[in-house]
C-alpha cells in the first residue's frame, strides 16, 4: 500500500516524519564533516580526487541515484544516504585544505552563514505555510543554466567576474531549492520517503555552503 502524503496524514504521524527528515539531515551533515576528515587524513586520497575532477563528479551523481534507487529499503538506505554524505565530505576535502591554507576563517564563516540562511528559510517556509510548488519550472530552468555557464567558465571562458556571478546565482538557485523542498516535504512527500527528503535538504545545504565558500575566496582566485 502506497504511504500518504505528509499533508494527508494525522498530525503526529505526520510531525513523526517531519523529525525523521531532519534527524537524518542533521546526522548526514556530521556524516560529511566526517568524511572531510577523512580525507584530510589521506594526503593521497585528497591528491587523487583534485588530479581527477571528473571521477569525483560521476561518484557524486552515482551516489546521489544511489541513495533515491534504495530509500525504501529499510537499514540499507540509511548506510546509503550517510555512505553519499560522507563522499561528498571526501570529495570536497581538497578544496577546504587549500582554502584552509589561504583563508581558514572563511570555512567557519561559510558554516555559519549557511546554518543562518537554511535556518531562515526552513522556520519561513513553516510559518508561512505557503506552497513553493510553483517555483518548480524556475529552479529546473535555472539548474541547468549554472551549470552550463559553470562548464563553459572552467573549460573555455575562464573569466574571474563569471566565477563570481556563478558562486551568487548558485547561492540564489539553492535557497529557492530550500523553500521548494521543504514545502514538498510539508505537503507532498510521501511518509516513508523520509531519505528522499533528507538527501534534498543535505544537497540543499551543501551547495549553498560551496557557492558562499567560492563568493568569501573569490578575490584570492
Amino acid at each position: 500500500m502506497l504511504a500518504r502524503t505528509a499533508a494527508e496524514a494525522s498530525l503526529p504521524e505526520r510531525l513523526a516524519f517531519i523529525r525523521k527528515v531532519y534527524s537524518l539531515f542533521f546526522v548526514a551533515t556530521l556524516f560529511a564533516i566526517g568524511g572531510v576528515l577523512l580525507g584530510f587524513s589521506s594526503m593521497p586520497l585528497m591528491v587523487f580526487i583534485a588530479q581527477n575532477p571528473l571521477i569525483a563528479i560521476l561518484l557524486m551523481l552515482g551516489g546521489v541515484f544511489g541513495a533515491q534507487a534504495l530509500r525504501h529499503k529499510p537499514t540499507i538506505n540509511l548506510f546509503a544516504l550517510f555512505g553519499f554524505t560522507t563522499l561528498t565530505g571526501v570529495i570536497i576535502s581538497p578544496l577546504l585544505y587549500m582554502i584552509s591554507l589561504r583563508n581558514p576563517a572563511s570555512i567557519l564563516e561559510a558554516g555559519i552563514l549557511t546554518v543562518g540562511i537554511f535556518g531562515g528559510l526552513t522556520v519561513y517556509a513553516f510559518i508561512s505555510n505557503k506552497d513553493f510548488s510553483f517555483m518548480r519550472g524556475m529552479l529546473v530552468t535555472g539548474l541547468i543554466v549554472v551549470i552550463l555557464t559553470g562548464l563553459l567558465n572552467i573549460f573555455i571562458i575562464g573569466s574571474s567576474a563569471l566565477y563570481f556571478a556563478g558562486a551568487v546565482a548558485t547561492l540564489l538557485l539553492f535557497s529557492g531549492f530550500v523553500l521548494y523542498d521543504t514545502s514538498n516535504i510539508i505537503r507532498r512527500y510521501p511518509t516513508n520517503e523520509y531519505v528522499s527528503g533528507a538527501l534534498a535538504l543535505y544537497l540543499d545545504a551543501f551547495n549553498i555552503f560551496l557557492a558562499l565558500l567560492r563568493i568569501l575566496n573569490s578575490s584570492r582566485n
